[in-house]
């Protein structure tokens, strides 16, 4: 492929790690304050503190299989740099679909929005691996981005579930999974350094 058609990496990563921040910035923004300054109101917005909690940590953990992604890749083409901007589009929805948990948490219509919100950008970012995958062939980035991709199958195979149970069951299932996923994917990236460190 034709060097020109390459972007920087360094500057498309700096800027999706800016964006990232502040749409995880604005999530506690959007959080409620209790009536009076007391536990029992404070306890009435515990499942608006877990909406927000689900969602940080979630972002966090995309932030994190960047982040490693970024590290190990060599190019970026400008169909990575689109996908890039379309994951960004997606997860900019967060803070805004996070409020509405925050008001109406145990509404199937809203868990249903926001599991979907999660599952389409989930899908951005295993593009976005497929895209790294064939900007990068050759070069040993491969290796991290296929066991990534593999591992975002199983992810995404989570959040559908605890969509459909959401709409089925309980609409918080769908919120669960997610956390469920995000705690999937974290202990995915531990070991993968648990076993270089071995291999070094």
């Amino acid at each position: 492929m034709d060097k020109k058609l390459f972007f920087n990496k360094d500057r498309l990563g700096a800027f999706m790690d800016a964006i990232l921040a502040i749409i995880m910035t604005i999530l506690v923004l959007e959080l409620g304050k209790p009536d009076e300054p007391t536990f029992a109101a404070f306890a009435k917005l515990l499942p608006a503190y877990a909406a927000y909690a689900i969602s940080f940590f979630w972002l966090g953990s995309m932030w994190t299989a960047l982040h490693i992604a970024w590290d190990r890749i060599e190019r970026v083409s400008q169909r990575t740099v689109w996908i890039s901007l379309l994951l960004l589009f997606w997860a900019s929805f967060m803070p805004y679909m996070t409020s509405l948990l925050f008001k109406w948490n145990a509404e199937r219509t809203i868990q249903f929005i926001y599991g979907v919100i999660v599952i389409v950008t989930t899908l951005n970012l295993y593009g976005l691996y497929v895209s790294l995958n064939k900007d990068n062939a050759g070069t040993g980035a491969c290796g991290y981005i296929a066991m990534a991709e593999k591992n975002l199958k199983v992810d995404i195979l989570i959040k559908v579930i605890g969509l459909v149970a959401g709409l089925l069951i309980l609409p918080q299932l769908t919120e669960i999974a997610i956390l469920v996923a995000a705690i999937y994917m974290i202990g995915g990236r531990i070991s993968i350094r648990v076993k270089a460190k071995k291999n070094d």
